[in-house]
Order: structure tokens, then sequence, then C-alpha cells
């Protein structure tokens, strides 16, 4: 009995192991002839097409670029090219090279060094006239933290390179790579693993078009400009399926750092600057359209759709930083449909109010700040089934690097319905979660959006506002079933607490401002001089916890009206730990030895990661029919030995 167990074990193995090699030649064949279907399609310049799909725990890319060189393609840490992962890659007379690379930390040469372990694979290549082509694949972690990037769902900075030139004598050596700084493009940020349907996003003859834009209005040259204009229309029960961008001019683009469109309850025409007391008096509260920097429009699931219930919309849009003046129609391009969807959509704003109790503290490379939204307002106001999120929008300014917005849940902190710890100010895209993921929102939930800030260059405090030199932090969440018993939910500190964080006792008023009266070694002293003297150094853990566990002003917004609350931070009793990932034990890459490769090591690696000519001899129907009748075969024989 002893034997045949141990035969059965050897034989199991055996049958274990060839199955797992066969699975990933039909991966692997799938990826190679199959057509996919693109997740995403992005035009990164006018000579470089870049597509890609997510297949977990694998991503598949395809470059279509106007250039017969090499070509190249990457990641970057921190926005720049020093420290990257890249891939370089070339066909010479038929055939491929294809290296997996990275360029040091600390270089002059900007030379690209060979990994030593190989995990981006070579999928297909081929060039025609004008075109060179080429598809792969990598892990999403490839657990080489010394030379990749793993590809997260946090803001990627994706590297493309193309030239015209190939390596000399088609081989990759030290100096033998045409200028690869010339060749470096434009640093692009991007949410690669993002499945949104905008890729996809069709005109239909169901569908309508409706723009919404400025009335060609002046622009003069300030550090900030906020500016609203409303717009009588005629819903007909449409209901909004996808909207978009429209810039009037160069200088739009350049300049329009924000947008939004609101439903209003009110017929008072607007066309004047825009504040949140004016929209608080229009009752322009809920959100229908959002836009700001990188974004690309955003287009609702097949089943979902933003119905337009009002008979007035509100059109806000910020200029910033604007030199010299123009004049400017932009707005937005909004496709609806009169067909009713399953589900009707609504939107929720969580933020931290922009005002000048929002104090982010300089000097440090990580300060924390939490805009809250009740459990109170959630109790009162939300549906007794809840609400299902499929869609997320967060946003800081300049000094962001990470958000996070939190679900606190009877005291258990749930996994963060989204997050990103590689922010980018200049492209905020809406996070559109697939269908198997999305996410409930329940009465009595603690939402929280958390914002981390590095300040470390920073001489002086920053304060929240809505220009680029002060702060915000917010989160939009995208739901349905639709409900208007609550469309924005913030908070802020008590003035009181903030007074007391920053060691104020007692503020006075001389003839025209206001001044501190208590401590006296304070006194005389403004508001803002104080924060200027303020030692932080020293006392910014006081100030921070103070205001971190200090009760605030919490409000909550329907779509009519608002009312102001006294919350808490909730009392955590079970933090969210997020799960360990461990790597694999044993790696099957090709191996590359950096320090001792010859031209023998290259070529072997040019052999094992690509085809040797473009031509594929064995059609993709006849390797997978056979390679699934083997492993067929092989699990028939495991299931005979078990039996």
């Amino acid at each position: 009995m002893t034997i045949f167990n141990a035969v059965h074990r050897m034989l199991w193995n055996a049958v274990y192991v060839k199955a797992k090699v066969l699975i990933t030649i039909i991966i692997v064949l799938t990826f190679t002839h199959a057509d996919l279907t693109w997740d995403n399609r992005l035009q990164m310049d006018e000579n470089y097409v870049l597509q890609w799909s997510v297949r977990e725990p694998d991503i598949v890319f395809e470059m279509q670029v106007r250039a017969h060189g090499y070509i190249g393609f990457g990641l970057s840490r921190d926005g720049t090219i020093y420290g990257s992962d890249i891939f370089i890659s070339w066909i010479d007379d038929g055939h491929m090279f294809f290296y997996d690379c990275h360029i040091k930390t600390h270089t002059q040469t900007h030379e690209p060094v060979v990994d030593t372990s190989q995990d981006y694979e070579l999928l297909t290549g081929s060039e025609n006239s004008t075109h060179t082509i080429l598809r792969f694949r990598r892990k999403l972690n490839t657990c080489d933290d010394k030379s990749d990037v793993p590809i997260t769902n946090d803001t990627m900075n994706v590297i493309y390179i193309y030239h015209d030139e190939k390596p000399k004598r088609g081989q990759f050596r030290s100096e033998n790579l045409p200028n690869l700084l010339l060749s470096q493009q434009q640093i692009r940020p991007l949410l690669l693993l993002q499945r949104s349907p905008t890729a996809k996003f069709s005109f239909h003859n169901e569908f309508h078009q409706l723009e919404i834009r400025m009335p060609n209005i002046l622009i003069e040259s300030a550090a900030l400009l906020k500016w609203c204009h409303s717009f009588k229309i005629n819903h007909s029960s449409q209901h909004i399926v996808r909207y978009e961008p429209i810039f009037s001019s160069n200088e739009s683009s350049n300049f329009i750092t924000f947008m939004r469109i609101y439903e209003c309850r009110s017929e008072a025409e607007i066309n004047e600057h825009c504040s949140e007391r004016l929209k608080m008096e229009r009752k322009c509260l809920m959100t229908v359209a959002i836009w700001t920097k990188g974004s690309l429009g955003f287009t609702y699931p097949n089943d979902v759709a933003y119905p337009l219930t009002a008979e007035q919309l509100l059109l806000e849009i910020h200029y910033q930083d604007s030199p010299a003046s123009f004049f400017d129609n932009s707005g937005f391009q909004i496709f609806t449909t009169s067909e009713q969807r399953l589900y009707n959509a609504g939107t929720i704003a969580i933020n931290i109010r922009p005002n000048f109790l929002h104090i982010v503290a300089p000097g440090f490379k990580r300060v924390i700040s939490i805009g809250h939204c009740t459990s109170n307002c959630t109790q009162k106001l939300f549906p007794d089934d809840g609400l299902n999120i499929f869609g997320i929008t967060m946003q800081t300014h300049n000094a962001g690097t990470m958000i996070k917005l939190i679900i606190v849940r009877n005291g258990e902190e749930l996994e963060p319905l989204a997050s990103d710890s590689n922010l980018n100010a200049n492209y905020v895209e809406t996070r559109l979660l697939s269908a198997e993921n999305y996410r409930k929102l329940m009465p009595g939930d603690h939402l929280m959006v958390e914002c981390t800030y590095n300040t470390f260059k920073r001489e002086r405090f920053t304060l929240g506002g809505e220009s680029s030199n002060e702060e915000v932090c917010m989160a939009m969440v995208m739901y349905y079933p639709r409900q208007e018993q609550l469309v924005a939910c913030n908070s802020q500190s008590k003035i009181s607490d903030v007074l007391r964080a920053l060691g104020i006792e007692e503020l006075g008023k001389t003839s025209n401002q206001t001044v501190i009266s208590k401590p006296e070694r304070y006194a005389g002293r403004t508001l803002e001089k104080h924060l200027e003297l303020y030692d932080w150094r020293n006392e910014f853990f006081t100030f921070e916890r103070t205001i971190k566990t200090s009760p605030f002003d919490g409000y909550c917004n329907s779509a009519v009206a608002a009312s102001r609350i006294t919350g808490s931070p909730p009392i955590i009793t079970k933090p969210y730990r997020p799960p360990d990932f461990t790597c694999p034990t044993y790696r099957l890459q090709h191996k590359f030895d950096e320090e001792s490769h010859n031209e023998n090591s290259i070529d072997e690696i040019k052999e094992v990661r690509s085809p040797s000519t473009l031509q594929q001899h064995t059609s993709y129907n006849e390797c997978t029919k056979a390679t699934i009748s083997i492993f067929i075969i092989m699990t028939f024989i495991h299931v005979i030995l078990i039996v």
C-alpha cells in the first residue's frame, strides 16, 4: 500500500506540473494569436498608440508606433526616467530583439541596464511600411523589487519611447543605443488597471447630444477665477450615458483646471463669479458631471444612466494662472438617451470644506487631513437597502501624494472604497469599479476621505482653497439607485479647536483686523502672522493630534437644503489590515547575468524571449485544440489513478 501511494504521488506530481505548463501554454497562445478585446486604447501622441488589457495576474500591452528604429515602454517611479523600469525592442532583418531593462537612480549616462530577471514576455512583433507593432505581457507584480515597478491601482507614470534608428550592429551594448533622452517622449500618468468602457463608447442613433458651454465670456488674467452660468433645459426624461470636456481654444485647455455641472432647484438666472454661498442660495447642490485635469470624460456602465430631473443646470469652471486675457466658451458635451436603463445613478460629494480652517503644516513628508461624512447623516438619509457604488473620483492639489476613501461600519474599518498612493494633481480620472466589485454604502456608515500631503520643501503653511497654491481633499462617489436626500456630505474643524491647537486662547479686534489677545506672548499677531511664526517642527504632532481627535462641524446637504450637525471621529475597534502579498519562492523567468554577459548570452535572450522570425507557422485554433486535448487526457489518467 505504501509503494502504491508513493507511485501514485509521483504520477500525480508529474501530471500536476505538466498541467500547469500546458495551462501556461494555452494562455500564451491565446494572448499571442487571439484578437483581444482591449480594455483601453490611447493615442499617446501622433506616432504612438498604446492598447492594453488586464488579465490577472497579467497585463497585456500592444504598441503601434510610426517608427522603424527601436521602441520602448516603461514605468517611472517618480515621474522621471531615473530609477525607471523599461523595455527596449526592435526588429532587424526579420529578427526580434527584446530586453527588460532599468535605468539606475543615480546615473549621468541614462544608459539602460539589462535586468538580471527578464520579466517582460514578447508575444508578437511585426513591421509594415510605416509602423512597428509589438504585443507583450508581464505580471502585475513581478516580485523584482530591484528593477521592476509593480503595476497597481495607483496612478502609474508611463514612459513611451521611439527612435528612427536601430542600435548599431543589432546589439545591446553600452553607448550603442541611439540617444535615449531624445527619443523619450513625455511621461504620461495613467490608471492602467482601470477597466473603463470609455474607449469602447460609440455614438448610436438613439443618443442625443447636449452642449453645456460658457457664453463666450472674457477671462482676464488672475490667480483664480471661478465663473458660473446657468442653462434652461427641456430634459424630456433624458438620461446621461456619457460626458466629455469641450475646450474652445488652446488657452482654455491650458488654463481650465476644473469643471462641474450641477442640477438646480431654483429658476434664477446665473452668470457671475461663483461661490459656495451662491450655489447654496440657488439650490445648485447635486453634481451631474465633473471634470478635472487629465480626464477624458466618463461613460456610464451599460445598465446605468444619470437621469436629468431638473429644468436648470449650472456650469462652474475654474480658470487658473492665466497670464493674459482670452474669451472662452468651453464646457461639456453630454450624450443622452430617452430609453430608461435598469438603474438611475446619483452622486455624493465627500470632502473637507476648502477654507482657512483646513491648515496643512509646512516642512513634513507626511501630513494627513481627514474629511468626514458622519454616521448621523447616512443613518437618517440613506435608503434601508443602501447604495451600490460603481465609480469614484478623488482629488487633491499639488501637495497631495496619497488619498483613500474609507468606510467605518459598526466600529470596523472596511477595505477602502478606493485609494491612490501616487497622486498626480494634473491627472484625476474617475475610477469605474467592475460589476463584480461594486461596493455597498449602508445607513449608519461613517465615511472618511483621508489625504496625505508632502510639504517637505515648503517653508510656508498651506490653507484649504480652490487655487493651485491651496489644497483640497475631495472624493465623489457615483452610485445607484438615485436618491436626493444626501448629495453632498463634508466637514470642517471647529474654529475653537483650531485656535486651541495653535496655542491661541483668545482673539480680539483692532480697528480693521482680528488679532490675538491671549496669551500675552502672542498678543497683537494676526492669525496669518501666527501661522508663519508657529513652531511647526516641534508643535506639529500636537497640532495634528488635536485636529484629528476633536469634534467637527459636519454638513449634510440634500438636493434642496443644507443642514449642519456636530460630528466626532469614529471609534475604530477593528482597523483594516490589507492582505499580505507573498512572492513565489521560485521564478521561471530566464536569468541574465548582468556582470558577465557576452554576445552569446544576449543572443540567448533574443531566442528565448522572441520568435526567430516574424512568421507564425502554427494556427491558434490548431495549437489550442491540441493542447486542450492533451490536458483532458492527462486529467483523465489522474482520475483513473485516484480510483
